[in-house]
């Protein structure tokens, strides 16, 4: 009688047991809400270290040294037991990415990605689709306050450390600037601000100093379609006019007036030689518009000329650098946009696009987009690839596609990084 007593008291206190952690399981699956990035338990974040200083201190408490300023960070803490929860810094489902035990991470860390619930936050819990899905799933998960906000780095509104940036990029693009001190520091370009692949031979190389930028520009003539040939056209991807053509060698001097990071104004001057013929001279090819029969035109640029641009920085998708600008450079005016290192959903790219209005050239619009985050680690945004395109008035007198290439952007640095006080 006592053993079946007992028996009795071991079943009742299992079935307890079993009741208390099938709710416990139960009760920490249903505390995760798809909608509240706050009660994610699987989740992934595309981590900066400007963003906030937790995402210094975990890499403390991981060990990482020398410090990363962008990674991935993967935290799946879906299990009950705390044992087997854990961290992944990188790709998850690469062997070789580092694991580490959720515990390892301080108390402020754990709280700090659990309540993260920016756009670069990721949730990879199986989630339900519907028939949207394919067209709202990315809008549904964008943030308004993300879309558009103030700028974040205090280089960026000043006048004398505007001209530092750690991207290189093969065509185009504002060009790269290496700092000695803050407002001392060197430029380097491949074409102009406003110009795509194989639009502009200029090259530039110049000295910068409190926001003052003297620059030596010649050209290479390779960086110009006109240098690809003219044969068999119709079949290659891009057409060889609405081209820029500068001199042998020229100077310009820009300053960026100093009430912030607004306004640069500035002028390019040709130095001419006796004995070389001024300006860009004549494109090695001359291409007809097959409807009026008229040269299809080319920006050959000659003597001096203004340069002006206007210019807001912010920051989009938490991008670290961001521009809508209104420019007048080599006699033509150009408006549009860029913006590096923007992350959406679990994406991080560079995009711009420019609008060349017409006057001297066809109007041109140029559209550009290129993905960052293929590498993992310290190469996580070294570098970044992508489709190129042109849209201009053809030879055929229709309105399509000029040019259409592939774009590369390389980071060599984040350099004079500031900070945010926490």
């Amino acid at each position: 009688m006592k053993n079946r007593a007992n028996f009795s008291i071991l079943v009742f206190l299992a079935m307890l047991l079993s009741t208390l952690f099938i709710h416990n399981m139960e009760s920490f699956a249903q505390q995760e809400d798809p909608n509240n990035p706050r009660t994610w338990k699987y989740f992934k974040i595309l981590a900066r270290a400007e963003d906030d200083s937790i995402f210094i201190i975990a890499q403390d408490d991981m060990g990482i040294d020398p410090k990363l300023e962008s990674y991935t960070v993967v935290v799946n803490i879906t299990d009950a037991n705390t044992q087997n929860q854990f961290v992944v810094l990188g790709d998850e489902s690469d062997p070789s990415a580092q694991r580490y035990a959720w515990s390892q991470l301080s108390k402020r860390v754990q709280d700090g990605l659990i309540n993260w619930s920016n756009t670069n936050k990721e949730n990879l819990n199986q989630k339900k689709l519907d028939y949207a899905s394919v067209f709202l799933d990315v809008i549904r998960q964008i943030k308004i306050k993300e879309f558009v906000a103030p700028p974040k780095r205090e280089r960026v509104i000043r006048n004398t450390t505007a001209y530092i940036n750690p991207y290189f990029t093969v065509f185009g693009w504002e060009p790269l600037g290496i700092p000695v001190k803050r407002s001392i520091g060197f430029t380097f370009g491949l074409g102009s601000k406003y110009s795509g692949p194989f639009e502009s031979d200029e090259v530039g190389a110049g000295f910068n100093m409190l926001g003052v930028n003297i620059s030596y520009v010649t050209r290479i003539r390779e960086l110009n379609t006109h240098d690809l040939g003219s044969d068999s056209t119709e079949n290659k991807p891009w057409k060889q006019y609405n081209a820029i053509f500068m001199p042998p060698r020229g100077i310009k001097l820009t300053y960026t007036i100093p009430l912030g990071n607004f306004l640069e104004v500035g002028v390019y001057s040709e130095i001419k030689e006796t004995g070389v013929d001024p300006g860009g001279g004549p494109p090695l090819y001359t291409f007809i518009n097959q409807k009026d029969g008229t040269v299809m035109p080319n920006n050959i640029v000659t003597g001096s000329n203004l340069i002006a641009e206007f210019r807001y920085p912010f920051r989009m998708f938490g991008s670290t650098r961001t521009q809508v600008y209104a420019a007048y450079y080599m006699n033509e005016m150009n408006i549009g946009l860029y913006t590096r290192e923007s992350r959406l959903v679990g994406s991080v790219f560079d995009f711009r696009v420019n609008a060349t209005l017409k006057k001297i050239r066809n109007f041109q619009l140029l559209v550009e987009i290129m993905v960052s985050n293929i590498a993992e680690g310290f190469a996580l945004n070294s570098f970044a690839v992508g489709p190129s395109i042109r849209l201009s008035k053809l030879d055929t007198g229709k309105f399509g596609l000029l040019s259409a290439f592939v774009n590369f952007r390389f980071k060599l640095g984040d350099f004079f990084d500031e900070r945010e006080k926490k």
